[in-house]
């Protein structure tokens, strides 16, 4: 009896104490749980801010050029033809020479013309006192008016061919419209011309023209008047500036013609080199950058991804100002910025960021 009797007791202290095991590993699990769901938040909370790496940048002068090659052409160029038949009877100025606005380079033979004006004054002398004794008869009452019109009619006539003969008799030069070099001659002594053929070619050097060809691209900050040098394959450098830019592109290669202007006095620059324009820029504030940093907008903009003062994430275009195989210069930024340069393509436009800065670099001008 007393056997069982503390058999008895010592299971119901065991059980007790199963119970009270179980109940006290839950009430800890429990409070554990509750301690892990407290600090949770906050562990959670700083895996969702990423982190990505940026420099501090200020803007730097970037001093460009445009580059073209060219052809040298003269500024101007005609051939001269003769405005009346008739014989070469004499070549002034051979190709190759030198001449001034209004020298004779070829004379045409006189033939008659000559006689023709001293026969047109003869009869202008003529009508001339015709018409004077009409309007003296008119005056005095013996004459009438029209007599008197027809008189002027036929001094006015006269005069006309007076005029003519002379000017036939003046087209036996052919003179030189500017100065120049004769560049051609299709005529020889002795030829026989009608109206309209072409005796020699005129061509003014002075100033030369380079002509050359701008992309869409390159005509950015490009305008009439700008200062350019022109590199001739002699090693010369001649300063001019641009007189003509086109304002429609080609329809074949979408560029746009443009012609340069340089003094020439001598003429030592021919028609047809080869040379090189180089035209400066003005300075523009850019930033120099590596072409793995830009991004692209949902829009298709090209840009790239700096912090405001918040630390969050603002995508700003940009312009592709000059590239290079190794960086590339890009402007239309602030005057500072906060350039993200890794983990950009992880971080969205207004997301906050922490930022982990590389260095700062000061203002200055590239070379």
């Amino acid at each position: 009896m007393k056997k069982s009797f503390f058999i008895a007791v010592i299971i119901s202290i065991l059980a007790v104490g199963w119970i009270l095991s179980g109940v006290l590993g839950q009430d800890k699990t429990d409070a554990d749980s509750d301690t892990n769901r407290a600090e949770a938040p906050a562990e959670i909370k700083a895996e969702k801010i990423p982190e990505v790496q940026v420099e501090d940048l200020n803007f730097q002068l970037l001093k460009d050029n445009v580059i073209v090659t060219g052809r040298t052409q003269a500024s101007r160029k005609v051939n001269l033809s003769a405005e009346i038949s008739g014989q070469i009877a004499s070549i002034i100025v051979e190709k190759g020479g030198m001449v001034k606005r209004g020298d004779v380079i070829a004379k045409l033979g006189l033939q008659d013309r000559s006689a023709r004006v001293a026969e047109a004054e003869q009869l202008l002398n003529q009508r001339q006192i015709q018409y004077t004794a009409a309007k003296d008869l008119s005056e005095k009452g013996f004459n009438s008016k029209v007599r008197l019109a027809e008189a002027r009619a036929q001094l006015e006539a006269a005069r006309a061919q007076l005029k003519q003969a002379r000017v036939t008799l003046s087209n036996i030069n052919i003179k030189a419209p500017f100065d120049g070099v004769v560049n051609d001659q299709m005529v020889e002594l002795g030829d026989f011309v009608s109206a309209g053929s072409q005796v020699v070619g005129v061509v003014d050097l002075d100033p030369v023209e380079i002509s050359g060809f701008l992309t869409e691209k390159e005509l950015i900050g490009v305008k009439q008047g700008s200062p350019a040098n022109i590199i001739l394959l002699d090693g010369r450098i001649i300063s001019g500036e641009i007189s003509y830019i086109a304002s429609v592109a080609d329809n074949q290669t979408r560029t746009f013609e443009m012609e340069v202007s340089i003094p020439n006095p001598d003429h030592s620059i021919k028609e047809g080199l080869t040379a090189k324009i180089d035209i400066p820029l003005d300075e523009v504030k850019a930033y120099k950058i590596s072409p793995s940093i830009l991004s692209l907008s949902d829009n298709g903009s090209i840009g790239v991804k700096i912090l405001d003062e918040n630390n969050a994430v603002k995508f700003v275009p940009v312009n592709l100002l000059k590239d290079t195989p190794e960086y590339l210069w890009v402007g239309g930024l602030p005057d500072q910025i906060r350039l993200i340069i890794v983990g950009q393509e992880f971080v969205l436009d207004g997301q906050t960021v922490k930022p982990i800065v590389k260095n700062n670099q000061e203002m200055g001008t590239p070379e």
